[in-house]
């Protein structure tokens, strides 16, 4: 599948579980909202604004998993020339673990080659 550069880096970027390599993907302001991060960051409305706050997130999953793979299966993108926006949808599978595998969709939102917004969805 040939992947919008944005996405292509994203996936890379948490599949390496290096904190410092997600946090530099996204942009001052940018946000990440999701219910892993209810969980991991005891944080009611699940969401993390800016790299630090992110950065945060991203060393406490690598903490907690040994690997994360995003398999895509699917990707609705509009790319332009300032950003694009894109909806990923993937299986996550942790720790190599293909049985209890889950569905995720991600809305990606980029100006540039900085993430503006994250919105995470698992199924």
């Amino acid at each position: 599948m040939d992947l919008p550069s944005m996405v292509a880096a994203w996936q890379a970027a948490w599949q390496s579980l290096d904190p410092d390599r997600v946090a530099v993907l996204y942009a001052s302001g940018a946000t990440h909202m999701s219910g892993a991060v209810v969980k991991r960051m005891n944080r009611p409305d699940g969401m993390l604004t800016g790299p630090a706050e992110i950065r945060a997130y991203a060393t406490a999953v690598a903490k907690q998993i040994g690997s994360f793979r995003a398999d895509i299966t699917n990707v609705i993108a509009n790319e332009e020339t300032a950003g694009g926006s894109a909806a990923v949808e993937y299986w996550r599978v942790l720790d190599g673990n293909e049985r209890e595998q889950t569905r995720v969709v991600e809305i990606l939102e980029w100006q540039g080659d900085k993430i503006t917004a994250c919105r995470v969805f698992h199924f």
